[in-house]
């Protein structure tokens, strides 16, 4: 009879590994370290004429991959437990969850916010806007794009009176941020008509408009005549029809307006933006390459090109791996490894599918390289299994003989192990009992049949290894050795209804 191997670890391993992922590697915490989210950098100004402290937080894994990321820019990032820290928390969860991509996070801390962020200050003098643009066109952004790997799209994040700015500088730059998540832009009085006359003529334009913009209302800020302009905005939209450009006004309801910091909704900015990022549930996947032609479309549509997420890989594989498809899976997870080598869930499925294929040294290095990045105590006694399994274990070693130079070869072996005592090397029955079957598998009968009866030899009280003798003679359509095999399997277990089933079938056959 069939039994479970001594291997079953790697069950526990596989279970580990799907629900939920691993993620990423991370290192051990020491005692007092500091708890980060980031690094800040100084960038001189010369437009400015001015130091502009910037906070970075770069994804997990930036370090290990060659991918470039898209950029959101966070103005007031100064406020790092207020609207870094969100955009920090909000970018993290839901990339983890496979709704938008990995994200390089650039906070731009305020010297005098409203000299930067409005286009007309608020006592009716020019305003900042149009140098705080420049900062960001001949400065900000080179710098980012030349100390980190960027892609060519960058988000827009401003709260109070950067809704202003991000209004202005699409209005001024459209190209420049290809995504606004903003605060109602017309909080402040000395602004709001150049804003909305500004806009008014903007959008009745016909060239193509590439952009989207996403207004959280109804905050703290917000009063009947903010929410008046805001109106007059929308109609401006809506009337001028500009192609391709999308407005999303999201009114927050009463009980949830926020009554501290104006929060520009970034979760639902977010997620609105980026809806078609994850694979459809109904999508047809049979290869790696059916889910890169689904991110190569998305990147026509979103003007960047769209790296396919490591969560979505590492989900199609597994089902892929469900369905059988091993060939398919395996270079999935491969795929993962290259493109995305702090992935750990990666790691420990090609370790599981190498071990269940019985290519244990691919197995042992895929262990090793999980091990390598995180430390496990499950993964490491797995792998410490493992390999005593392939160093120590007669099972194995049979298995190798008789794979590599036939029956004759893995007998030889069998009775050298045993001659030589056991020394290092354990005879274990359940392992025995699993090579026996695994030859049935590949139709080594008559192999099967002398590992069994080398089970028979080492455990002559167990029911169990003349019950999988008996199934190999009968499959081999030696009958009377079965009947034998199983009624010796019976004497020594009365209970077994496995050989009472077998030898009715077999005395039946036999009539």
């Amino acid at each position: 009879m069939e039994s479970s191997s001594r291997m079953g670890f790697v069950i526990v391993l596989l279970a580990l590994s799907i629900m939920p992922c691993i993620g990423d590697a991370a290192r051990a915490q020491d005692d007092g370290d500091p708890v980060t989210i980031g690094t800040y950098r100084t960038l001189h100004s010369r437009v400015l004429n001015e130091d502009r402290v910037l906070l970075i937080n770069l994804p997990n894994g930036y370090d290990e991959t060659a991918i470039g990321y898209p950029v959101m820019y966070v103005l007031y990032g100064g406020q790092v437990r207020g609207y870094f820290a969100e955009a920090v928390h909000v970018v993290d969860r839901l990339q983890e969850a496979g709704l938008i991509p990995s994200i390089i996070i650039v906070g731009v801390k305020n010297v005098d916010r409203y000299r930067d962020n409005l286009p007309v200050g608020r006592n009716g003098e020019e305003g900042g806007a149009e140098n705080f643009l420049r900062f960001f066109t001949e400065e900000l952004i080179p710098f980012v794009d030349s100390s980190y790997r960027t892609k060519d799209f960058r988000i827009l994040v401003g709260p109070q009176a950067g809704a202003s700015f991000g209004l202005y500088a699409l209005m001024e730059q459209p190209r420049l941020f290809g995504v606004d998540i903003v605060t109602n832009p017309f909080w402040n009085k000395s602004a709001r008509e150049y804003l909305l006359i500004r806009a008014e003529n903007f959008f009745y334009r016909k060239e193509r408009l590439k952009n989207f913009f996403f207004i959280r209302s109804k905050t703290r800020d917000d009063n009947p005549e903010t929410m008046k302009y805001l109106n007059e905005l929308v109609s401006a939209v809506e009337e001028g029809n500009r192609p391709g450009f999308t407005l999303i006004l999201d009114e927050r309801a009463e009980e949830e307006a926020d009554p501290a910091i104006p929060s520009p909704g970034l979760r639902a900015g977010l997620k609105a933006y980026f809806k078609e990022y994850r694979l459809p549930e109904e999508a047809e996947i049979d290869s790696l390459d059916d889910i890169e032609s689904y991110y190569r479309d998305l990147s026509m549509d979103y003007g960047y090109e769209v790296d396919v997420p490591e969560r979505t890989l590492i989900l199609q594989a597994d089902a892929l791996q469900q369905r059988l498809d091993d060939d398919a899976a395996r270079a999935i997870y491969e795929y993962v490894v290259k493109q995305y080598p702090h992935n750990l869930d990666s790691y420990v499925r090609l370790a599981e599918m190498h071990r269940r294929l019985g290519e244990y040294d691919e197995a042992i290095e895929y262990y090793e390289e999980f091990l390598a990045r995180r430390p496990e105590p499950m993964i490491q006694r797995g792998l410490d299994d493992l390999r005593r399994y392939v160093n120590e274990s007669a099972a194995y070693a049979v298995k190798k003989a008789i794979l590599g130079s036939g029956i004759e070869a893995g007998m030889a072996r069998y009775h050298q192990l045993r001659s030589a005592g056991q020394g290092e090397i354990y005879f274990d029955e359940t392992e025995f009992n699993s090579l026996g079957y695994g030859l049935i598998g590949r139709k080594m009968i008559d192999a099967a049949i002398e590992v069994f009866k080398m089970n028979v030899e080492m455990n002559p009280e167990s029911a169990n290894a003349y019950d999988s003798l008996g199934e190999a003679y009968m499959l081999s359509g030696d009958n009377q050795a079965a009947i034998e095999t199983y009624e010796k399997s019976l004497e020594l277990n009365s209970d077994n209804a496995n050989a009472l089933d077998m030898l009715q079938k077999l005395k039946q056959g036999g009539d």
